[in-house]
């Protein structure tokens, strides 16, 4: 089974970069494209259009959704570009909502083949609290999951 289409949740962590290098590799082996999907989490109670903010440097208003759909995807390009002088094809995908929920979402309605995702290996109260967007599309995925997590740095 070959994978043509893989998508890389990325929240510009350490583990989101280090998942988009195997996901390369996997491109590479399976011939596949990559689809970098970045969630923006919005304030809860505001709606993503009221929630206005003045886009900087400027004295114009915009909505703190675009704003910041417009800056992952500006962030996102260099990787885009990394990947294609690697010799991948890479598209950027932005979304705004619960991050599990968007790319759940995504994952149904474009023709995925799998996901490599980063993990940030939380444990104990932390992870309770926060909880784990990969454990949750590991338990819900209808495509396989591929979850990586950074190499801790060497010791010095």
């Amino acid at each position: 089974m070959g994978w043509k289409m893989i998508l890389v949740p990325h929240d510009f962590s350490a583990s989101a970069e280090h998942a988009v290098a195997i996901a390369r590799d996997e491109a590479k082996l399976h011939g596949a494209q990559i689809v970098l999907l970045h969630v923006v989490e919005l304030v809860h109670n505001l709606g993503p259009e009221t929630d206005i903010i003045v886009r900087p440097g400027t004295t114009t208003p915009v909505s703190r959704r675009l704003l910041f759909m417009e800056t992952a995807e500006a962030d996102l390009a260099p990787v885009v570009a990394a990947l294609a002088a690697d010799g991948v094809t890479a598209t950027i995908a932005t979304r705004s909502g619960s991050p599990v929920e968007e790319i759940r979402e995504y994952v149904r309605d474009h023709p995925i083949d799998a996901i490599v995702m980063g993990t940030h290996g939380r444990t104990g109260l932390r992870h309770l609290i926060i909880g784990s967007v990969a454990e949750q599309i590991v338990r819900t995925s209808p495509v396989p999951v591929l979850t990586i997590r950074h190499p801790d740095p060497p010791a010095t």
